[in-house]
């Protein structure tokens, strides 16, 4: 069961000489109990799209279904079944973590005292410190707290380890995959930083230009994305019904081709196509490669 959806998806901005689109005809969902991830480079769409997930944007077109209710429309209910952590989120600076729990504590029913216990010691935070004397990556943390304490159904999170120092962000990750994992959570969150989303997520979508290149299962994205090197004279006419292609570079003698349904079975059915001087090697990527590849442009839009 999908419990978040975006079915071509368009938010444009600028003014009536000229507009741009920050999302362009998105489609993705998400499973329930997953831990998604959002990837792209600056100016890909991933806060816009978090943004109209949450209802702070509306679309331009387009459907987005967020526990089966349009975001313009959610009831009382279903929002307090929702946490949202922005990329720039604060609270009062005159507040301590106190001051702030007691504030939310009433306006969510589920509110968890033993997590927040959990990650006040996670993070060493005293609950009597005030947010205007705190780093900035406590400053971070207050925020992930008060969050993830509201024991929402669905956390939805921009760039959330932002700020946050590397064992603090070790600390942030472990506790995502043990609310996903053990509270069967609906976890979203985009993030640039590679290693975060490898080691945590479910499932990812790489995003450029407001549009989806790539999405589904990471270990899946692994497996079946892949550059195959032909060498040989006489190569000949590549056999391009075999696979989905993203790219093909040919020379005289080589060409590589970047697929993105690698099977064993269609690697049979290439060597038979070959001529039998052509040697044929198969390498895989892993998310920074696909990344990379993404951001220089190589890959076709998947639409």
């Amino acid at each position: 069961m999908n419990i978040i959806e975006m079915n071509n998806v368009c938010r444009k901005f600028g003014n009536d000489k000229e507009q741009f689109f920050a999302v362009d005809h998105l489609n993705f969902a998400v499973p329930e109990g997953s831990v998604y991830g959002l990837l792209g480079t600056n100016g890909a769409g991933k806060t816009t799209s978090i943004r109209m997930l949450v209802s702070h944007l509306k679309p331009d077109s387009g459907e987005i279904r967020v526990l089966g209710e349009e975001p313009a429309m959610f009831t009382e209910s279903t929002r307090k079944r929702i946490a949202y952590i922005s990329e720039n989120m604060q609270i009062p600076h005159w507040m301590s973590i106190e001051d702030a729990v007691e504030f939310c504590k009433p306006l969510y029913p589920a509110w968890d005292n033993t997590l927040l216990q959990k990650l006040l010691q996670l993070f060493n935070l005293k609950i009597t410190k005030r947010y205007e004397e705190s780093s900035k990556g406590q400053r971070r943390a207050i925020c992930i707290i008060l969050a993830m304490c509201q024991n929402p159904d669905i956390l939805i999170m921009d760039e959330p380890a932002s700020g946050l120092d590397t064992l603090a962000r070790r600390h942030f990750l472990a506790e995502i995959l043990n609310i996903a994992c053990n509270e069967n959570k609906t976890i979203l969150f985009s993030s640039h930083i590679l290693g975060d989303i490898e080691r945590t997520v479910d499932r990812v979508a790489i995003l450029s230009q407001g549009r989806r290149i790539l999405e589904g299962e990471l270990d899946s994205l692994k497996e079946s994305v892949r550059q195959i090197s032909l060498h040989g004279e006489n190569i000949g006419e590549l056999p391009q019904h075999l696979f989905q292609t993203l790219r093909i570079e040919t020379k005289e003698n080589s060409a590589q081709w970047v697929v993105t349904d690698y099977s064993e079975e269609k690697m049979n059915q290439l060597h038979q196509s070959l001529p039998e001087n052509v040697t044929v090697d198969v390498e895989g990527f892993n998310l920074e490669e696909l990344f990379i590849l993404m951001d220089e442009g190589k890959l076709r839009v998947d639409s």
